[in-house]
């Protein structure tokens, strides 16, 4: 069919729009090299610590913040005179941890100056809350922050056993642990939904890996404890702006306000007292410490005459952080009232709570929960403030069982045994075994990635054997099969729990730690993703950045490494646990018969004696095998916990 001119001019515009329509690419794809969005919005990726925000394209924290002045700013952490958690906190474990909030803004929000500001703020609140300096320790009160990882002597277990939303686990302990220590199981329920981990049931994640414990108080600083509040960060890098009624209360943005959104009373609105105080001293002083210096510290830097910032004013004296994380935007589940006479559902009653100042609830038909911490330990009393809800909120109830983990209630009111699973362990365990047992345990759990919660402890080794990394480790697999057959005809048990306890048994049958092992772990359906594993061939710099990436410090590294003084790599006895591992490294490779050097232990044992910070580890386990026990007991015990999953008590 021929077209005339005329109607091919006609159709020009047409064609010329499709043409364009063609040519367009996909929105997701609609950015440029330089990282403008064609809707205006700058995005930038900045690699592994940030992307894919606004806030990457600014400096991030590894660019201003070096780990030379980690170490200054806690120098101490690790001194045996005075620290209780000493190989705990390091540099990649802030690092690591902070990458996961830098695309949001944290550090990484306005200039370096403001960047190096927010990062010395948040850690002056971690270093007063984990201090164990007093006026004449040795380099004075603000030199011994991160001294503590968890609260050595709690005087109670900070259950509440009024709290339905977060109930306690039985046997489950919720005293102070993490960088912002965390105490109460409510606090610990809404944290672990915060940051993806079941803190409820496993509140000892916040002391036993180092990540997982400032990522925790990350999403505290970052996240507002209450609808229409701001966050600690956001009244830090200028994000709040003040209400009219704010200024009356002498409420403005600056670190001051970080104190009162979170601790509240506790420490604003009393005055120029020592707990206020000594925390503004820590921020300056790192101000100071990482070259800032203290005459920036910006305006505003107290709380003494400020009056708490949104909260229950019923609050008790002795209590922090009355505030709920909101579940949803457009959701109003928690509405603040006074301690009142609340309309309580229990068990199927209603009963009525008394006040204890007799004030009443806005709406007479409210419910009452109690979601406070206490966050220093000597202030013991139990909860008493509430947020109330009212029934047309009830819809957000009903919502709950979509929006948590579905549980199999059959299988979770099953108890474990767990003598029946050491004994069938322990029918087919031998030294000979024990070395390719501890290797199985290793490499399963090996797998976890903090980053994206993928891996750890789930059985998924039984699909990984043809992996090169793993070969061999079909003949314990083999081993533990027969065991798990055995058992299974008694009672249930997964692979994740079976080559946790096969691992500790391995090391206490070869003379090791008696290692206690948590049952409970639920096994994965797929292999987990490759490439998790460290290659043979990395130096000390990449092991310690892989190992951080999973959450684990240097210390912690060099200590596991110590497991391959059992089997076949030349250290010593195949079939003893002792630290003869340590000693070997310590001393030069032997020439063989040949007069070549012995081939002893893997490339990654030896290159952990070109790093400073590994041989001085080396050098303590070598001389002190008690100490290496001690240490390697505790992280196996996190290397086999860490990223599991967990049946619910």
């Amino acid at each position: 069919m021929r077209i005339s001119p005329a109607a091919a001019a006609s159709l020009l515009p047409l064609l010329l729009l499709l043409s364009l329509l063609a040519a367009a690419p996909p929105a997701e794809a609609r950015r440029h090299k330089d990282g403008i969005d064609i809707d205006g919005e700058k995005m930038c990726d900045r690699g592994w610590e940030c992307s894919g925000s606004r806030f990457c394209c600014n400096e991030t924290i590894t660019d201003y913040f070096k780990a030379y002045q980690f170490e200054e700013l806690f120098a101490n952490r690790n001194d045996p005179r005075l620290a209780h958690a000493a190989g705990f906190w390091d540099y990649h474990s802030f690092i690591t941890a902070a990458a996961l909030f830098e695309p949001r803004g944290f550090g990484t929000t306005g200039g370096r100056a403001t960047g190096m500001r927010e990062v010395a703020a948040f850690l002056g609140h971690v270093g007063a809350k984990t201090s164990c300096g007093y006026s004449v320790a040795p380099g004075g009160p603000l030199a011994w922050g991160l001294c503590y990882n968890h609260e050595l002597s709690p005087s109670q277990s900070y259950c509440d056993n009024s709290n339905e939303l977060y109930p306690c686990v039985e046997g489950v302990e919720y005293y102070g642990r993490g960088a912002l220590p965390v105490y109460w199981n409510f606090n610990y329920g809404i944290v672990g939904l915060g940051i993806k981990q079941d803190l409820l049931n496993h509140p000892e994640l916040l002391e036993q890996n180092a990540t997982l414990a400032f990522e925790a108080a990350i999403w505290r600083w970052m996240t507002p404890m209450k609808r229409k509040q701001p966050s600690a960060h956001d009244v830090f890098v200028g994000n709040w702006k003040p209400t009219k009624n704010d200024t009356l209360s002498k409420r403005y943005p600056g670190f001051g306000a970080t104190m009162n959104i979170l601790y509240g009373d506790l420490v604003c609105g009393q005055g120029s007292i020592d707990k206020m105080n000594v925390i503004v001293s820590h921020y300056r002083h790192y101000l100071d410490l990482m070259g800032v210096g203290s005459d920036n510290a910006g305006d505003n830097l107290d709380c003494a005459d400020q009056s708490l910032l949104a909260v229950d004013k019923a609050r008790r004296k002795g209590m922090e952080l009355t505030n709920l994380p909101h579940i949803a935007a457009s959701s109003r589940f928690f509405s603040s009232c006074s301690r009142c006479n609340c309309r309580v559902r229990r068990t199927g009653k209603i009963v009525i709570g008394a006040s204890a100042t007799g004030s009443r609830c806005s709406n007479a038909d409210s419910a009452c929960s109690y979601p406070i911490e206490q966050q220093n330990a000597d202030f013991l009393p139990g909860p008493r403030s509430s947020l109330c809800y009212r029934r047309r909120d009830f819809a957000s109830v009903a919502l709950l069982p979509f929006i948590l983990p579905h549980v199999n209630i059959a299988s979770a009111a099953e108890s474990i045994d767990g003598s029946v699973i050491q004994s069938g362990v322990r029918n087919v365990l031998s030294k000979v075994k024990a070395a390719g047992m501890l290797r199985l345990a290793f490499h399963d759990a090996g797998t976890f990635d903090i980053a994206d919660k993928s891996g750890g402890m789930n059985g998924s080794i039984i699909y990984e054997v043809d992996r090169p990394e793993n070969t061999g480790l079909n003949k314990s697999i083999k081993v533990l099969r027969k065991a798990k057959e055995v058992i299974d005809g008694v009672q249930q048990v997964s692979w994740a729990d079976l080559i946790a306890v096969a691992g500790a048994e391995s090391v206490a049958l070869c003379g090791g730690p008696e290692i206690p092992v948590r049952l409970g772990r639920l096994d994965s359906s797929t292999a987990d993703p490759t490439g998790k594993l460290p290659e043979e061939t990395l130096d000390a710099t990449a092991l310690k950045t892989l190992f951080s990436k999973k959450g684990f410090s240097t210390q912690e590294m060099v200590v596991l490494s110590g497991a391959h003084t059992i089997g076949g790599k030349g250290f010593g006895n195949p079939n003893v646990f002792d630290n003869a591992y340590f000693k070997v490294l310590l001393e030069k490779p032997q020439p063989s018969s040949s007069g070549m050097p012995a081939m002893v232990g893997l490339r990654t044992d030896w290159a952990l004696t070109e790093d400073d910070e590994c041989l001085r580890w080396i050098n303590l386990y070598a001389q002190d095998q008690t100490k290496f026990f001690a240490d390697f007991k505790d992280a196996y015990i996190k290397l086999v916990n860490t990223g599991a999953s967990w049946r619910s008590a």
